[in-house]
């Protein structure tokens, strides 16, 4: 049975035997020496323009011999996933793959690795990956514009708060939940954030990404009961509890900052969600 390690470095191996393969970057966690024993991979390989059709059509059989493969496919988001037998878990590694013309898709990447060697495991491109990589290395993860930020993720919040009541209104419990996971996973997490201070990964991962470790107790107590339990009542009750948790953010964020914020629009949503919730408890 392999390790991360074991597996990462028959990757290494086998790119810099194949002619077809240019260059081996590692994009992820590890590279940024944040990795842990429960870490994927994430791995992307530069192709010549030439071999990388068939390439991409015969990915599995060449991902077959880093060890017995769970899993092969191409994932959700457009590339493919693969899963092997590993320990101490099963391991995950993404990979992605692009033609050796498009180096500077390396520049766009939200990576912000220790150093070039921690990144490019191999680099057949007379050191252009080198060189592109190493614009990356300790590059500001945090949002460009805070004030930008902070209008996406709170109008967002508002406007898919409504969304999430018009569909329990209708009926459609199950949609709701969807949507109002979304707005408490995405949205809410990162007002959070910002409120916290602690946004130096913004465009690099997800806002809940250690939550637990960035807010204060009496915050993660709010954002606790914010889950909703099984029934209608209960998730209309969440609903309340996150639209009041995101006024208090909103409003601390925008005085911190000297901010605009959409406060008419969060006092309306919280009559009208604090109407409904308890004109119904009172007829009960």
């Amino acid at each position: 049975m392999t390790t991360l390690e074991q597996t990462r470095q028959r990757i290494i191996e086998a790119a810099q035997a194949d002619p077809r393969i240019l260059g081996c970057i590692d994009y992820g966690s590890t590279s940024e020496g944040r990795g842990d024993e429960w870490s994927d991979l994430d791995i992307a390989l530069f192709i010549q323009d030439s071999e990388l059709e068939l390439f991409e059509k015969n990915w599995k059989q060449w991902a077959s011999q880093f060890g017995d493969l769970y899993l092969a496919y191409i994932g959700g988001i457009g590339h493919p996933w693969a899963v092997y037998e590993a320990m101490p878990l099963p391991l995950r590694v993404d990979f992605v793959f692009f033609p050796a013309s498009n180096l500077d898709k390396i520049l766009e990447w939200p990576c912000s690795p220790t150093s070039v060697d921690a990144m490019v495991l191999y680099d057949e491109t007379n050191g252009q990956i080198r060189s592109r990589v190493s614009r990356l290395v300790g590059q500001s993860l945090a949002p460009e514009n805070l004030a930008q930020a902070f209008e996406q993720v709170g109008g967002d919040f508002w406007y898919y708060l409504l969304r999430t009541y018009t569909k329990l209104l209708r009926g459609e419990h199950w949609a709701a939940r969807h949507d109002f996971n979304f707005i408490i996973t995405g949205n809410l997490l990162a007002l959070l954030r910002i409120e916290a201070d602690a946004v130096s990964r913004w465009r690099a991962s997800s806002a809940s990404a250690g939550i637990e470790t960035v807010l204060s107790a009496g915050r993660l107590e709010q954002l606790n009961r914010c889950i909703p339990g099984p029934s209608e009542a209960d998730l209309k009750s969440a609903l309340l509890r996150a639209a009041s948790l995101g006024c208090q953010v909103s409003e601390n964020i925008a005085q911190k900052y000297n901010l605009d914020w959409p406060a008419s629009l969060a006092k309306k949503v919280l009559e009208t969600l604090g109407y409904e919730i308890f004109a119904k408890a009172n007829k009960a």
